[in-house]
């Protein structure tokens, strides 16, 4: 899916970039299924959008918390935006976001997510987690992250905020990049300035084998992480009362990982749903106010923008194919 993304962005820059200068770096973590030519022959096709290119293909795999680690140092300027290669950029303007760096350390923006070929999921309770960021701020962030919440995954921040220590923490895992990144960097700058933006800048693909399938052996193993996190967290957390409710959250995951669906529920009460249980009481309004206006009022932009970037995608992959002997067509 490598090339919806790459035509994502190649639409943020000529819809919204004029006047700036744009790096690309392009991971890729020893695919076989001929991502890496694919991603080659776009970036050749494109050259003229960036400034600079960085490809950083391995042959064989490494890890997502290494392939993550090391596009990260790879970024040159102060601002930038990730997106996973089963992702696309939404359409709206994400410049407008990191202009808010300005202001605030880290930015948070919504998402959608969709499945198939753009369907999206317009079930309003399904972004209850997304719109709670506009509540968790200050201490109940630093606490909720360490807790492992599924909090900030489509942050922009600050290059200036990644530090030796923050690699070094999520070299330290092998699936939770985004969490492990987001709590080292959190709990190590108290006075943190971040703000929530109620509008998509990633549309996140779910499927039978991504993280949101609760079925799916990378779930698994991701839930298996999250426990490891709150551990590893554990060991450094000076207060009894805060060690304690980590032991909780690190063996709830044994809830998570369930097949069953009934004892799945008992996630539910977990600390990490007991913060999100008294958010919601204290907010109830405007959190579902909030998962309206995030749905109804961007769907239909995002669906439409889901297919005319899979038709720009379907006609690079002809012309990348065009100029190939049909035995090494891609």
């Amino acid at each position: 899916m490598a090339p919806l993304a790459l035509e994502s962005v190649k639409y943020q820059i000529q819809r919204y970039g004029q006047g700036r200068e744009f790096q690309l770096i392009a991971a890729d973590d020893g695919s076989t299924d001929g991502s890496q030519e694919v991603i080659r022959s776009w970036v050749e096709e494109n050259r003229g959008l960036f400034v600079k290119t960085d490809l950083l293909f391995r042959e064989e795999n490494a890890g997502i918390c290494r392939n993550y680690v090391d596009a990260l140092r790879a970024v040159e300027g102060e601002r930038f935006v990730k997106v996973d290669g089963d992702d696309l950029l939404a359409p709206y303007n994400v410049f407008e976001l990191t202009e808010l760096l300005s202001e605030y350390d880290m930015v948070c923006p919504a998402f959608l997510r969709f499945r198939g070929a753009g369907e999206l999921v317009r079930d309003c309770r399904a972004y209850l987690e997304v719109v709670l960021q506009r509540f968790i701020r200050g201490g109940v962030l630093r606490r909720s992250v360490k807790l492992g919440c599924p909090l900030a995954g489509t942050a922009i921040y600050r290059k200036s905020l990644l530090t030796p220590e923050v690699y070094e923490f999520i070299l330290r895992f092998r699936t939770v990049n985004d969490r492990a990144c987001f709590q080292k960097i959190i709990t190590d700058n108290r006075g943190i300035r971040t703000c929530y933006v109620n509008r998509p800048v990633i549309l996140y693909r779910m499927s039978d084998s991504s993280l949101s399938s609760f079925s799916s052996p990378s779930r698994q193993l991701h839930n298996r992480e999250i426990a490891r996190l709150c551990r590893v967290q554990r060991e450094s957390e000076r207060s009894p009362l805060f060690r304690l409710l980590l032991l909780a959250q690190e063996k709830s995951a044994a809830f998570r990982v369930s097949s069953s669906g009934l004892v799945r529920f008992f996630r539910f009460f977990s600390p990490y749903f007991a913060i999100m249980l008294g958010l919601c009481a204290r907010h109830w309004g405007a959190i579902r106010r909030l998962e309206r206006e995030l749905v109804d009022g961007h769907w239909q932009d995002c669906a439409a923008h889901y297919q005319r970037m899979a038709a720009e995608a379907g006609a690079f992959l002809r012309r990348a194919g065009a100029g190939k002997s049909p035995e090494n067509r891609v």
